[in-house]
């Protein structure tokens, strides 16, 4: 073993394959969950178990020190992964959302200087860099331009972003896009897929550009960023960019094997600034849980990536999206 690497939200879809992917390379895992948190995707492997809520300083001070007292008595160094937080565009949750994702993140980061970590990586998320104009791909040196939009995750993750590299503290972050593969618990692009598979989104397909990455990809770019990264650097973890029509047509080809597809309808992007405030009425009286009007602002915004940095500096190498969701489909089938 290298080093004891503490991992937040480990019992998540992301968490569970940080998870596997470090205890399979031998380090000394400590997989820190929330009281009461379902820990199946946990199950065989070789990791030690920490409570933390992130809601509660005092529990991740306790964590945090656990681990990194287990650290010193098996004489490895303290790696710290910070990946739990609340994804969400659900109007309720905007309150949990600061309160885990900002203060939180300001709470395990006061937590590790206390330790001294030999690294800390922060998972962000392609919401905190920004939107691209059509046609274009961003980088990791993009000036953020979602504050305007109003959309508290892409908020939350920026700041616990800005709040992680200013701490003083050797940390560096990896940004990625949005997530594919197959989850015990299900994840919210499982149950996209799971639409689509039953047919229940139609022939419609919004505006837009969406950055995509297999889970266990993801994982697989984190330990490489802890490994080889440069201290106070981004990686972006992406795949490869997708209209939402094309990604549409390539999950139910990959899911249904339909050799010819319904061709996808999308809407203007105007339709978003008739769609929203109507939305905003409907979530007011009775709150919505799926399209709401967070998710609907961010509609028909190119969130379209160049990876390039990560592939350059960490060696990183992610399967093609048609084999991220030929696994996802297994596991729906199963």
């Amino acid at each position: 073993m290298t080093a004891a690497i503490l991992v937040t939200g480990a019992n998540g879809f992301l968490g569970s394959a940080l998870c596997r992917e470090l205890a399979g390379a031998g380090y000394r895992v400590w997989a820190s969950c929330r009281e009461g948190c379902d820990e199946g995707d946990l199950l065989g492997l070789d990791c030690a178990r920490v409570r933390c809520d992130l809601t509660r300083p005092a529990s991740v001070r306790e964590a945090v020190r656990q681990a990194a007292d287990a650290a010193e008595a098996e004489g490895l160094p303290l790696w710290i992964i910070h990946n739990a937080a609340v994804i969400s565009y659900r109007t309720a949750d905007t309150a949990l959302q600061h309160a885990v994702n900002v203060e939180g993140t300001r709470a395990l980061l006061d937590a590790a200087r206390a330790v001294a970590p030999e690294r800390v990586l922060q998972v962000s998320s392609v919401a905190a860099v920004g939107t691209a104009a059509a046609g274009e791909v961003l980088d990791e040196r993009a000036a953020w331009n979602l504050r305007d939009a109003r959309v508290p995750y892409c908020d939350t993750k920026r700041e616990a972003e800005e709040l992680a590299l200013a701490s003083g503290l050797p940390v560096l972050t990896i940004n990625p896009g949005s997530i594919f593969g197959p989850a015990r618990q299900g994840s919210n692009t499982l149950r996209f897929l799971r639409k689509l598979q039953r047919g229940e989104l139609g022939t419609l397909a919004p505006p837009g550009t969406l950055g995509v990455v297999g889970v266990e990809d993801c994982a697989r770019g984190a330990r490489l960023a802890l490994e080889r990264g440069r201290v106070g650097e981004r990686y972006l973890l992406v795949e490869s960019n997708w209209s939402h029509a094309a990604l549409f047509r390539e999950a139910v080809r990959v899911l249904t094997g339909a050799d010819t597809l319904r061709p996808r309808v999308v809407p203007p992007v105007a339709w978003r600034g008739a769609v929203v405030p109507l939305a905003r009425l409907a979530d007011a009286l009775r709150p919505l849980q799926m399209v709401t009007p967070q998710a609907l602002t961010l509609l028909g915004r190119h969130f379209a990536f160049d990876s390039g940095k990560a592939r350059a500096e960490l060696g990183w190498s992610p399967r093609p999206l048609d084999e991220v969701l030929r696994s996802a489909a297994s596991a729906l089938r199963a």
